[in-house]
């Protein structure tokens, strides 16, 4: 893998404020330096990939293409820290779109990623419908990452669907979607989520030869009539909640509950979001405008947690039972934890980002919510209405503290941002085994000109400490070929991590698929173990810290 510095900046600080038990986490913006700034455009959330295979990351963020010259980017790493947006000559600025999320996973497993964007219908200008669509990466058939437009010969349409059969792709609102293989056939499968209150999500299986079926009303995955109002925000999550090798899925709303499916390993899902009897999802009946969910193993003991930003209420900190009760049910731990910042949330990351080995929170805050779009955007059709957030508001960076709750560290820490905010996602950019964020922000715009005023992206650089840290990069080959689905444990002293491998979080983002896990003062791993969704268990022993380590299925 290349490995690149971003830039050279020195602290001198003093030695207490290095100690392994209180390590500073501090950032510096460095978005103009990478060139990634893009002023003015209304972002979604990032998704970091490697889709030329060269060893770095790029990055790629779709936009609502609502002016001249605002469409998705396709940031493109040169290796040194410094990016082009190449969107438009690899074929996936998917023009004229307004495009509400984006998630990338090799669905043919040829060795290269592919794209699925998900996109709205024509908006105020009534400009020509661009639908959610599957971009075919094509490295490994001609020797160039160039993409091709596959949505109707892989048959990514909804069944029955004259509308979608006539553009060539789902043509409703996309609100967002997530690769993940829920069959377990190696391969991976697509669930995309709808922001029209009375219109189905979908799930696609993926038919292993290319192309796909539609199988939300036979696989139990629908919610129409189980909420209110579908309003389904942000990313699915793609998680497996009782620890048996088959992801479950959480899908969350804007104003109804969340609906958390158990997967039956049949191809089908129960809702347990109701169930009177264990297994239960109760703590999800919460009613907040949640975009997302961000899943992590916060108190390390082995189970995976959900925090929920939600844009009208404080956000949700819901913690796994299933360690100390051995079945699947939750609490809503916010007031103890610390962790239920009420200032508009839109988009979240979880990572380590002291590598004290303790995930920490971060937070993209949007404002509230409480000015009407027909308001400040002319020619909103009089039967859409509902409030956007229109003051900047500043981020929550929030520290573990290894027992449950957590500490506001934003002020000082170089994270604070201030913006509309969107999504964010976590990555190590600079190659130094800690964890960098990039967080995007909403311009708005009525009749292609700019109504508010105009945000960017942040980079934000982490500093780093002296703790140390290892990363692990997953390949499958009987399991999908990203490893979606994968959990990797990673014990060095005293201290054991769980991670889970997913494709998307929050509000339509995607972190770094190299896990990284910080290992504070141990400089080696005693064990590594990754449980394929394959169900092969592999075990490593006595390995260096400091060093990304690719794991290839056996």
């Amino acid at each position: 893998m290349i490995r690149f510095l971003l830039f050279v900046v020195s602290f001198l600080l003093p030695l207490s404020a290095i100690a392994a038990d209180s390590p500073p986490v501090l950032f510096v913006e460095q978005s103009e330096e990478a060139g990634i700034s893009d002023h003015a455009v209304n972002s979604t959330g990032p998704t970091f990939v490697d889709y030329d295979n060269d060893g770095d990351l790029d990055i790629y963020i779709p936009a609502e293409s609502l002016a001249e010259g605002i469409d998705n980017r396709l940031w493109e790493n040169d290796g040194t820290g410094k990016f082009t947006d190449v969107a438009v000559a690899r074929g996936v600025d998917n023009h004229g779109s307004l495009s509400r999320g984006a998630s990338w996973g090799d669905y043919d497993n040829d060795g290269d990623q592919d794209l699925a964007v998900s996109n709205m219908p024509p908006g105020q200008d009534r400009r020509a419908h661009v639908p959610t669509s599957l971009f075919k990466n094509l490295l490994n058939e001609t020797g160039s990452a160039n993409f091709e437009n596959v949505s109707r010969s892989a048959g990514f349409m909804r069944h029955g669907n004259d509308e979608d059969a006539r553009i060539g792709g789902v043509g409703d609102t996309g609100a967002g979607l997530a690769w993940g293989d829920y069959d377990n056939d190696g391969d991976l499968d697509l669930f995309w989520k709808c922001a029209d209150a009375h219109v189905e999500n979908a799930l696609f299986r993926n038919d292993g030869e290319g192309t796909f079926t539609d199988v939300t009303e036979n696989s139990g995955v629908a919610i129409q009539g189980k909420v209110m109002e579908a309003n389904s925000q942000g990313s699915p999550s793609w998680t497996d909640v009782n620890d048996d090798g088959w992801v479950d899925l959480l899908i969350t709303n804007e104003g109804a509950s969340k609906i958390l499916l158990l997967n039956n390993k049949d191809g089908t899902f129960d809702d347990i979001t109701q169930s009177r009897r264990g297994p239960n999802g109760f703590a999800f009946l919460n009613p907040g405008n949640a975009n997302g969910a961000c899943v992590g193993d916060i108190d390390n003991d082995g189970d995976f947690d959900f925090y929920l930003p939600t844009a009208d209420q404080a956000n949700r900190l819901i913690l796994s039972n299933l360690a100390e009760k051995g079945e699947v049910s939750f609490s809503d731990i916010t007031l103890t934890s610390g962790a239920g910042d009420p200032g508009g949330a839109r988009g979240c990351t979880m990572a380590d980002f002291d590598n004290d080995g303790y995930l920490d929170i971060y937070v993209n805050n949007g404002g509230l919510s409480n000015v009407l779009i027909n308001d400040v955007i002319a020619q909103m059709p009089m039967f859409v209405q509902f409030y956007i957030a229109w003051e900047p508001a500043y981020n929550k960076l929030y520290r573990n503290n290894g027992d449950r709750t957590f500490s506001d560290i934003t002020e000082g820490s170089g994270a604070e941002g201030f913006g509309i905010g969107s999504g964010v996602g976590a990555a190590d950019i600079n190659e130094d085994g800690f964890a960098d964020l990039l967080l995007t922000n909403r311009t708005y715009y009525s009749n292609g000109e700019r109504v508010n005023i105009p945000q960017q992206n942040h980079l934000l650089i982490n500093q780093a400490n002296e703790n140390a840290w290892i990363k692990i990069a997953l390949t499958g080959t009987k399991s999908n070929r990203n490893a979606y689905g994968a959990k990797v444990k990673v014990t060095a002293g005293d201290m054991s991590q769980m991670r889970e491998l997913t494709s998307a979080h929050g509000y339509n983002s995607a972190d770094d698929p190299t896990l990284l896990f910080g290992l504070g003062l141990q400089e080696s791993v005693d064990a590594i173990e990754i449980r394929w969704p394959s169900g092969v268990v592999q075990n490593l022993e006595n390995i260096d810290a400091r060093q990304t380590i690719d794991i290839q299925e056996p």
